[in-house]
């Protein structure tokens, strides 16, 4: 019974230690994913295991487990990204509910470490994630990027139809931008980035922003540069260009609800 409990436990170890470490700096479900290997008791057999891990989007995960006598439960896991430190506890489906602690260790894309389970269970494990798995994430992840920008630029474009053209000149202050030169920076970002991403090696320019800042020029071309962006993050593009144009819309989105506040208008992400 324990050489059955030990194997489960440290499949769930692996999976979701390796499943966390690979989650760094990526977008979505980056947790979720096949993972496959040996692990047993010290001095034992090694049996293999393939375990299917999947993330809850809110740094959770729950994972179902092939191969060992008994499945195992996921309670909670931290991975140090800086070290490569792995700790989880996992709840074993047997008919105690016994409890199983684990540390290892994820070095390039392949986890190992030891698992105890009471004061007598002690273990071995290693595992890694399978090529399909790794496949299945970017595909999600380019899935993620797309959505977050079609939601912002939404946000965006909302909001430059719902201010009034005689408010295009404000300005909370004269050492900021006017509402009218802030849309503009963004159009001038959009037709960056997103050429950028098609591979066209382009420089930083600001048309947009430097010409007529009022809301009859300014919304036409904020239309045209969130079209040709439209096609970028629907093609097979760069990504990193992609991730950086979201996180910049995403800075002067919030500007732009500091500015529609002051005006005494509702943002369009609040209505």
């Amino acid at each position: 019974m324990k050489t059955g409990i030990l194997l489960v436990a440290c499949c769930v170890l692996v999976s979701a230690g390796s499943a966390r470490a690979q989650t760094s700096g990526t977008a979505s479900d980056a947790l979720s994913g096949t993972w496959t290997g040996q692990m047993g008791p010290d001095g034992g057999k090694l049996i293999p295991v393939t375990m299917q891990l999947k993330s809850d989007g809110k740094g959770g995960m729950s994972g179902t487990i092939t191969g060992p006598p008994h499945p195992g439960t996921v309670k909670s896991a931290t991975f140090d990204a800086k070290t490569g430190a792995l700790k989880l506890d996992v709840a074993v489906q047997d008919e105690a509910s016994t409890p199983v602690s684990f540390d290892g260790t994820l070095v390039d894309g392949t986890a190992t470490g030891r698992v105890a389970i009471g004061t007598d269970g002690r273990g071995v494990f290693r595992l890694t994630r399978s090529a399909g798995a790794t496949a299945g994430t970017a595909n999600d992840a380019a899935a993620s990027v797309r959505k977050n920008f079609a939601e912002v630029s939404g946000w965006i474009a909302s909001a430059a139809d719902a201010v009034p053209a005689d408010k295009y000149s404000y300005r909370p202050t004269e050492s900021v931008r006017t509402f009218g030169q802030l849309i503009g920076h963004v159009a001038d970002a959009y037709n960056y980035f997103c050429a950028r991403a098609a591979g066209q090696n382009v420089q930083w320019a600001d048309p947009i922003e430097k010409g007529n800042t009022d809301k009859a020029t300014i919304v036409p071309k904020l239309k045209q540069s969130l079209a040709t962006c439209t096609t970028a993050y629907g093609g097979a593009n760069q990504v990193g260009p992609l991730v950086d144009n979201v996180a910049h819309t995403n800075l002067h989105y919030g500007n732009v609800i500091t500015y529609m506040r002051m005006m005494g208008l509702v943002p369009p992400s609040s209505r």
